[in-house]
Parts: structure tokens; C-alpha cells; sequence
């Protein structure tokens, strides 16, 4: 009789154990790795770029950095840029991510971006220009946007459809400026 009870316990075991077999998945298929198209990444980036001088042209912090050898561009996201283009101007430049080329200087900023002077000549009132995307070429020290933008000075404000900028000059050209001018409210006097 033991063996009887054995038999039949084996039995309940091989059927359980087949069932279990059986309700498993079927087995995840291979992972297939592809070559990767990042050369190299990096996350809280900090750099400096120097000009011919050895003087800094700009400090750069970032969230996360990939180099794309494909483009030959540094991705960067989550960028605060401190950029100094020439002796008399400075500016600070944020966005959601960028693409800098650093052969050829070509920059792109995406995801909405904050371009602020911060001027060194004295009395000077900082410009703000905010936008989604911004170009612009370290080398050549000049941004644009063929999108709208909105531009802020001391109590002055506008939006443009476009805008070009010469950052070491300075110099900044808008096209289609929209303004909305509120007048002081008008105060009756007696005039004798």
C-alpha cells in the first residue's frame, strides 16, 4: 500500500508540475543590441570654452550630456549657458535641450528658451527674449529665431515673429513687432 500512495503522489506531482510547465510564458525572445549611435554620455556637466585669448567665452551647465558621433553634435538637456561674446556684453542663455556642434559652432536650443543680457556698460537695462527654439552659432556670436518671441526690457514688452541678434555687438533686429501700448489714465485738471 505504500508504494501504491507513492505512485499516485508522484503521479499528482508530474501532473502539477507539467501543468506548470505548460501556464508559463513563452520564453522572452533575445534581446538584439544594435550599435549604439552615442559616442559617449555624461549627467551634471559642468564646462568652460575659452576664446583664442585663454579668456572664457562661456561657462556651460547642464542636466545630462550624449555626443552623437553620426552629427558629430553634443545633446545636452536641462542647459544654463553664461555666455560673454565680447568685453561689453554678457548674456545667460537657458532651454530644455540643445545640440552644440563644437567644430563648427552651430547651437540649437528646443524645448522653450530664456535669452537675458546682462550688459557691463553702465545704466544699461537687460533685455529678456523668450521663446521655443533658438539657433545661434558660438563662432559667429550671433542667435535667431524664425518663431515668435516675446521680449521684456524694464517696463517695456513686445512680441516679434522673428528675431536676429548680434550678441557681441549687442545689436538686436525684430520683424512683425506686435505692441500693446496702455496709456497713463487720464486725469481731468482745471486749467485756470
Amino acid at each position: 500500500m505504500n508504494t501504491k500512495i507513492l505512485i499516485v503522489l508522484a503521479l499528482v506531482m508530474a501532473v502539477i508540475a507539467g501543468w506548470f510547465f505548460y501556464k508559463q510564458d513563452s520564453v522572452t525572445p533575445t534581446v538584439n543590441i544594435a550599435p549604439s549611435e552615442v559616442d559617449y554620455e555624461a549627467t551634471e556637466i559642468k564646462a568652460v570654452q575659452t576664446n583664442d585669448e585663454g579668456e572664457t567665452e562661456y561657462e556651460l551647465n547642464a542636466d545630462s550630456l550624449t555626443h552623437n558621433p553620426t552629427t558629430n553634435q553634443d545633446e545636452m538637456s536641462g542647459i544654463t549657458m553664461d555666455w560673454a561674446p565680447g568685453t561689453e556684453q554678457r548674456y545667460q542663455i537657458s532651454a530644455g535641450t540643445a545640440a552644440i556642434n563644437q567644430q563648427t559652432g552651430e547651437l540649437k536650443l528646443t524645448g522653450g528658451f530664456v535669452l537675458t543680457s546682462k550688459g557691463t556698460a553702465e545704466g544699461a537695462t537687460p533685455i529678456k527674449v523668450t521663446g521655443q527654439t533658438l539657433f545661434g552659432n558660438t563662432k559667429k556670436r550671433a542667435v535667431y529665431s524664425k518663431e515668435p518671441v516675446k521680449v521684456e526690457q524694464g517696463d517695456n514688452r513686445f512680441e516679434a515673429a522673428s528675431m536676429k541678434a548680434d550678441l557681441e555687438a549687442g545689436d538686436y533686429e525684430f520683424g512683425q513687432v506686435a505692441v500693446t501700448f496702455m496709456p497713463a489714465a487720464r486725469q481731468d485738471a482745471k486749467l485756470f
